[in-house]
């Protein structure tokens, strides 16, 4: 049975297995354990944890220690326990319940459920339980500077926050005299949290120790001022003003509470059709509980991207707390989204006008308005909804100055200036609940009719609340439209906007006064990003569209305002961003109506940030295969950028950044910067090929093609046709030989010997698979090859020659061709073809019966062959050792190798090495004994595939299952 392991880190470092306390003393694996725990769940990246571990400061081999250290973790913890390698990084993977850390979040969880249901005894217990987790400052005996700088200061505020939440409650509940030892170790401990202060102030006036109280506030002033120039907050001043002048506090005094006013409901009513959001709505309510005599009026901002249904839902919740609130519910618009949000001594007016003030009794100013409405609402139970705010300057003057009510505000922006509020970022809908929406709008039954039509029209929505709304009430009056119709209109991206539009309800028109209502600065922002693909970004790529400008600065403002959405940690430690999806088309129309010219600097500056750090990774990665790109341009104007950061880690990088660089690559020739756009392309598509998506990778060289053919340019036209065709001989045998036949001929007339050779090796490859003459090509090109004395040709050349020499069944020939090319990479040290070169030697070595050579070539490769970065190169690898193991005898491990290459083959999406793989596959069956199973995967094989264009492999199929066949 598995060992029960549990982690602590909620004070110092903990493990135990069984209830045994684990000993890890080694310092360097405690920072380690320490930073995948904090992030369980999350890949760490390989950057992230060497900063932890140095400081900032890593040696030479710091990669290398790191790997030894993780193995020597892993020893330490034992199997019950895995750290897992993930592209990039490692993660640590805990069962529920196995770490003090989510024990705190399910305790807080079930307080917030026990205030949503007014039981503050039960929501009591849990924070009570939750501040018992918190053993003293965070992971005091982990020896990581950057650890307790960038990791575990959330982690003690939380803990912190926590034990706030636990002393109002007490104090609410009049527990003051037992508490007041407690607040008394925890303010020496934490003498700077001024909210515990606060807390021990009033535990000890509560008790009848009023000098004491007076006496913790002479203290923390005397600090404050002492420490760092500061006078104590406003909570402890009017806590200290309150005690001064033998007032309660917080609403808990002596006597009779203030008079109870005719309570007025001011909510707009609930929507009748509201689906979805229940957690949501339970947290918030939680949130908003005033009940009793708070230690603190609870504020909530809900904020989200236009149409997220924040309105819909804060009244939702509103309605359903009411019955907390006796002395009223009061609702404003204050018309935040937009470029002219409300004037808030208007708004002061109604609201005062509401709570029975004439307006000639009024005062004129907004401060003195502000505080007659404070005066109104004090002591009172009040409900106040302040809808769609602008930024937390016109909220400031309308938030009550004493507990008892509370607020609800609604607003794009996240308002994070606002103190002590409660935060809850809207997301968009789950495709349930949209399809649920749609349900409630139009008949279930047409919906469920039509379930995959439904998802799909959700998703192409953005599953926006706004966006399902509409296209409910577009299908509603028109029952024999399908669902699938409006689908399919609502696809192409150019008139999505221009679909969701119905009446007065218009996606478009809520983010143009979303847009109207934005600085200047951040409507450039806006538009800039419009110039990017819908995809995830780091700050720096949106900064080099903005003139080389701060992307940081502009991600927050775009945040800020609710247009974008952090997405986390890339493999190179960036954080990303992502707007919502229809957020991405407005600004991509915005970016549309912009001057040509100006989008063409803005694409440059970006295609020129690309260049610099494409080359930096070029020279450092090992997949060099293909045309060698040519010299990076002297003109160039790149956005400053850490490349060193950035590229710290090549692979990570091109993973990160594919999407980007495919659509740059694009949008260069577009914009009539072809060559640009070509050498973009040969310093990163070759890497990039390695993990698969040929398709795009081929469009994409078709443009580069297409764009330099329109300008004339015969050279780069074809070194990008030869290109395309390197992928297409993954995809389509006939047209990567027409291509590669049509670039020899250019070659040959422009003299390109280089580009020549690379044409006539295609040429070859293609022709050979094809089952046509391949082997006086691959002659020509060795030839040439050696003629120039390129070495990189040479080595090409040579492979190639063995390939059609193999393929003739010729492997005594074609061994002296590959080690000789092994010689050449061994002084090269280009690491994927030495790759390439072992694979095939291997695959000569089995033909030939020479199974020690086969196995001490199969470990070479292996140790060059990087199973994570080149999926595809391991699955190549994958499938001649399942040749190697069936040769062994060791049927079991040849048919684990084949499945295990078929499934990184179809991950990488090439066909070719799919149908070689299963190929394999069954000769492992039909060798094992399997004939049915055998017969049956060749038979879908030769169904299922498209092998027309590999008559090679389609013969050999053909003839295995001839071979399985009983006669």
């Amino acid at each position: 049975m598995a060992a029960v392991i549990h982690f602590r880190i909620l004070g110092t470092l903990e493990i135990r297995r069984d209830g045994v306390l684990v000993v890890i003393t080694a310092a360097k694996l405690r920072i380690i354990l320490a930073s995948l725990v904090l992030h369980a769940g999350r890949v760490v990246p390989v950057s992230v944890l060497i900063d932890r571990l140095w400081d900032h400061e890593p040696p030479a081999e710091a990669r290398a220690a790191l790997q030894t250290y993780v193995a020597r973790l892993r020893r330490q913890l034992g199997a019950d326990l895995a750290i897992h390698t993930r592209s990039g990084g490692y993660v640590i993977e805990l069962p529920p319940g196995s770490c003090d850390r989510q024990e705190l979040d399910e305790l807080l969880g079930s307080a917030r459920t026990a205030l949503g249901h007014g039981d503050r005894a039960a929501a009591l217990e849990s924070l009570r339980a939750a501040n018992a987790l918190w053993r003293g400052p965070i992971l005091s005996d982990v020896e990581s500077a950057v650890l307790h700088r960038e990791d575990v200061p959330q982690l003690q505020e939380r803990c912190l926050e926590t034990a706030e939440r636990r002393f109002a409650l007490e104090l609410a509940l009049g527990h003051h005299r037992a508490v007041v030892e407690e607040l008394r170790a925890l303010v020496a401990a934490y003498p700077f949290q001024e909210g515990l202060r606060a807390h021990l102030m009033r535990a000890l006036y509560r008790s009848g120790r009023q000098a004491e109280a007076l006496k913790v506030y002479r203290d923390v002033a005397a600090l404050l001022r002492t420490e760092l120039g500061l006078d104590p907050g406003s909570e402890l001043r009017a806590v200290h003003q309150a005690i001064l002048l033998g007032e309660s506090l917080d609403g808990e005094a002596p006597g009779s509470a203030a008079p109870n006013p005719t309570a007025l409901c001011q909510l707009p009513p609930a929507i009748g059709d509201f689906v979805g959001r229940a957690d949501q709505v339970a947290t918030i309510a939680g949130s908003l509980d005033a009940g009793g005599e708070p230690a603190r009026l609870p504020i909530v901002v809900l904020s989200g991207v236009a149409g997220v249904g924040k309105s819909a839902l804060a009244v939702q919740v509103a309605h359903r707390v009411r019955d907390r609130f006796p002395d009223g519910q009061l609702y404003v618009n204050l018309g935040g989204g937009g470029a002219a949000p409300r004037d808030v001594a208007e708004v002061l007016s109604e609201l005062l006008y509401a709570l029975g003030l004439l307006p000639d009794a009024q005062p004129r100013s907004v401060p003195a308005r502000a505080a007659t409405f404070r005066a109104r609402v004090a002591d009172r139970r009040v409900l106040i909804v302040l809808d769609d705010a602008a930024d937390a300057g016109q909220v400031a003057p309308l938030l009550p100055g004493t507990a008892g009510s509370a607020v609800l505000i609604t607003s794009r922006r996240s308002l994070d200036e606002l103190p002590a509020a409660d935060h809850h970022r809207l997301q968009p809908f789950s495709v349930a609940e949209g399809v649920s929406l749609l349900a409630e709008i139009l008949d279930p039954d047409r919906v469920a009719g039509e379930r995959p039509a439904a998802e799909e029209l959700v998703n192409l929505c953005g599953r926006l609340p706004l966006a399902v709304r509409i296209i409910g009430a577009r299908l509603q009056p028109r029952p024999t439209v399908q669902l699938r119709a409006l689908a399919d209109r609502l696809r192409d991206e150019r008139r999505r906007l221009d679909e969701l539009a119905v009446g007065e309800l218009a996606v478009r028109s809520e983010l143009a006064v979303g847009y109207g209502g934005l600085a200047v600065p951040v409507q450039l922002a806006l538009r800039r990003m419009g110039l990017l693909p819908a995809e995830s970004f780091a700050a720096w790529t949106l900064g080099a569209v903005l003139d080389g400008g701060d992307g940081e600065r502009a991600v927050e403002q775009l945040m800020a305002a609710g247009l974008l959405e952090p997405v986390g940690l890339d493999l190179t430690g960036q954080l990303r961003y992502r707007p919502h999806d229809l957020v991405a088309l407005f600004a991509r129309e915005l970016a549309c109506g912009e001057d040509r010219e100006v989008t063409r600097d803005a694409y440059r500056r970006l295609l020129d940030t690309f260049l610099v750090l494409a080359h930096d990774v070029h020279v450092r990665v090992d997949r060099k295969d293909g045309l060698p790109p040519d010299p990076l341009p002297d003109d160039l104007d790149a956005a400053p950028v850490d490349i060193a950061s950035l590229t710290a880690d090549p692979g990570a990088w091109l993973q990160t950044e594919r999407a980007q660089l495919l659509y740059a690559i694009t949008q260069a020739c577009v914009l009539g910067s072809y060559d640009k756009a070509a050498l973009l392309a040969d310093l990163t598509i070759p890497p990039l090929s390695i993990r698969g998506g040929y398709e795009q990778i081929v469009r994409v060289r078709a443009d580069v093609r297409d764009a330099a053919r329109a300008a004339g340019d015969e050279r780069v036209a074809s070194r990008q046709a030869s290109s395309q065709a390197d992928v297409l001989l993954s995809l389509s045998l006939d047209e990567a030989a027409a291509e590669f036949e049509e670039s020899v001929a250019v070659f040959r007339r422009l003299g390109l010997s280089h580009e020549l050779v690379h044409s006539l090796t295609g040429l070859a490859f293609a022709r050979m698979f094809q089952g046509r003459p391949a082997l006086a090509h691959a002659e020509e090109a060795t030839a040439i090859a050696y003629a120039t004395g390129d070495p990189d040709d040479i080595v090409l050349a040579l492979r190639t020659h063995a390939d059609t020499l193999v393929l003739q069944d010729r492997p005594a020939e074609a061994l002296p061709l590959l080690e000789r090319a092994l010689t050449h990479t061994q002084a090269l040290w280009n690491n994927d073809s030495h790759r390439a070169l072992l694979v095939r030697k291997l695959d000569c070595a089995i033909s030939l019966g020479k199974l020690d050579l086969a196995d001490a070539t199969y470990a070479q490769a292996r140790e060059v062959t990087d199973a994570v970065n080149n999926a595809h190169g391991f699955g190549w690898l994958l499938v001649h050792h399942s040749r190697l193991r069936r040769a062994r005898g060791d049927l079991p491990a040849a048919m684990s190798d084949a499945r295990e290459a078929l499934r990184r083959m179809v991950e990488a999406g090439d066909p070719r090495g799919v149908f070689l793989a299963n190929l394999r596959l069954a000769e492992a069956l039909l060798a094992g004994g399997d004939s049915p199973g055998a017969i049956t995967l060749l038979r879908t094989l030769l169904s299922t595939s498209d092998v027309a264009s590999v008559p090679l492999l389609k013969a050999k199929a053909e003839a295995l299952l001839r071979q399985a066949v009983p006669a």
